[in-house]
């Protein structure tokens, strides 16, 4: 697929997305935001599409819980990354690979639990995507409810 306005190797970055969702693609992260509530079907979709493209792709993700829970979390696929104590219980990081079925099912939920609580979210996946990969992925989106290139930012020559 070939798009206009995108110049190989001249990227800054591509914004994608329709009236409730935005990624914005750069070399080496995917800024994924949404405004209001959309399905977990929709977030699947999403982060299974950057998954096929880049299964190295991850997120971070801290949370603070009680010991005994972290071990649920390394359950649903999450790698813990570190943790220390946070008055009287632990402050954990965790990174979930999208290389993990199962953690990107876990990650789906829990950014869908979050929408229905907040009405908006942000958050930040880290990738090794190029120009290549940043077109396959708005082919792959492209069919998703009105969604379309939002702007290109290229560098000047």
């Amino acid at each position: 697929m070939k798009l206009s306005g995108l110049e190989p190797q001249t990227l800054i970055s591509f914004e994608m997305g329709n009236n409730a969702v935005t990624l914005i693609c750069t070399y080496g992260k995917i800024t994924f935001s949404c405004n209001r509530p959309i399905d977990d079907y929709t977030i699947g979709m999403i982060l299974k599409s950057i998954s096929a493209i880049d299964n190295s792709t991850s997120h971070e993700m801290e949370i603070i819980c009680d010991f005994d829970e972290i071990q649920k979390y390394q359950k649903m696929g999450y790698v813990l990354v570190t943790y220390g104590r946070h008055g009287n219980k632990y402050r954990s990081t965790f990174n979930i690979p999208f290389s993990s079925d199962k953690a990107l099912y876990n990650l789906t939920m829990a950014f869908f639990d979050e929408l229905k609580n907040r009405n908006k979210i942000k958050k930040d996946f880290y990738w090794n995507g190029k120009d290549n990969d940043i077109i396959q992925l708005f082919s792959i989106l492209k069919d998703l409810e009105d969604w379309k290139i939002k702007s290109v930012r290229n560098k000047e020559n």
